[in-house]
């Protein structure tokens, strides 16, 4: 614990010269000490390593809580650390966290096929970092000093996917008033993430999966093919199984894309890495948005961890940045914490028995329980529909 302003050095040029000093352990906790008015210094000094800072004056409970904090933080780098380093020294994962044996599994794969050219196929539900693989993907491969191209498919409408994939020539329809180079194109050499692919038309996966076959992309309007050298990674949050099962999308692309799949696992799953995001998130929104850190107390970490994180990763995210902007304190306690979560995960209570009873027989039992799952679904169909369609079957308007 070092004070900023001090006689002879100050408190940066000390974080420094413990930073710098051979033989100092890197993980070293530093917490500065600083007056209400030199904030801005502080987190400067969280940038060149500190874990933390006091303003003057603090409470002991506050000075007991902060030195408990720094002394849990180099555990959980060492153990993010400690997993990343077992991957080859060249290896990057920039913005990957966590310890868990399923994230340690997508490292591993990351390393095994980011050399290949094969195209890859993320799945997961939506905030559980698929487009982090992908980078990470591409930046340990071949094509790392070209560019990765990134594609949302569900943010564009489906008259314009096409054009924004395979680029079109002027005039090719109302509205081309220039020629337009599509993402394929603009990404050759280099690699292309097509994110959301389960929103593609099946118009546009048909010209999809002519291109990942010919290696070659027409515009539209055009009848003159130009090869493309171009490696493809898609991710979906959709069960592509499912769609291709409904006629929704090509078992042919599903199977051309799939060569290799990652499936990244919720956060809930993998409690363990909880706190590792959560030390990893306030430091990276403390640096961008030039604000002090926070910090939860026990309770509030007990709900953290029991939370079912329905956005994952980025809901995680984005409830460290609020709570950054919004909080009036620094230290979040579960009331403060409980205001900005949408619910508690706690396991859900069932007023309803299941209709099993002593006496009857095992086919009796399958029976009255198919009976009582009918029942509920159709009970959910009809609050669905008397929510969201009126009495003509049109979708309400909000």
């Amino acid at each position: 614990i070092t004070d900023i302003k001090m006689p002879g050095m100050s408190g940066l040029e000390l974080l420094e010269a413990v930073k710098s000093k051979p033989g100092v352990d890197p993980d070293l906790p530093v917490v500065m000490l600083t007056s209400i008015d030199s904030v801005e210094t502080a987190v400067q000094a969280m940038r060149l390593g500190a874990v933390d800072y006091l303003t003057k004056p603090s409470s002991p409970e506050e000075v007991d809580f902060k030195i408990q904090k720094a002394l849990n933080f180099p555990i959980l780098s060492a153990e993010n650390r400690m997993v990343k380093s077992q991957r080859t020294e060249t290896c990057h994962f920039e913005g990957m966290v966590g310890t868990s044996l399923a994230m340690q599994d997508i490292y591993d794969m990351v390393e095994r096929i980011a050399d290949t050219e094969t195209t890859i196929l993320i799945t997961g539900e939506t905030g559980t970092g698929k487009e982090l693989i992908a980078r990470a993907i591409h930046d340990n491969g071949p094509r790392s000093d070209k560019r990765l191209y990134a594609l949302h498919c569900a943010a564009i409408p489906e008259e314009l996917l096409e054009s924004e994939l395979f680029g079109h020539e002027k005039g090719a329809f109302t509205g081309a008033v220039n020629q337009k180079i599509g993402v394929f194109e603009a990404a050759d050499g280099g690699t292309l993430f097509l994110d959301e692919i389960g929103e593609m038309s099946l118009a546009a996966q048909v010209r999809l999966l002519r291109v990942l076959d010919a290696k070659e992309v027409t515009r539209l309007g055009s009848t003159q093919p130009l090869s493309v050298d171009v490696r493809v990674i898609a991710a979906t949050n959709k069960d592509l199984q499912q769609a291709v099962a409904t006629g929704h999308f090509r078992q042919d692309l599903y199977q051309r894309l799939r060569v290799v799949e990652i499936d990244v696992p919720p956060l809930r799953s993998r409690p363990e890495d909880i706190l590792l995001l959560i030390e990893h998130f306030v430091k990276l929104h403390s640096i961008e948005l030039n604000m002090p850190p926070i910090a939860f107390d026990e309770e509030a970490l007990t709900l953290l961890k029991r939370y079912r994180w329905p956005g994952n990763a980025r809901e995680l995210k984005n409830l460290i940045n609020r709570l950054m902007v919004l909080s009036p304190v620094r230290q979040i306690s579960a009331s403060i914490l409980t205001e900005h979560l949408k619910s508690v995960a706690s396991p859900p209570e069932y007023n309803k028995q299941l209709p099993v009873h002593l006496g009857k027989t095992p086919a009796e039992s399958d029976r009255d329980l198919l009976y009582w799952a009918i029942l509920e679904v159709a009970r959910d169909i009809k609050e669905l529909k008397a929510k969201y369609f009126n009495n003509n079957g049109w979708v309400k308007k909000n």
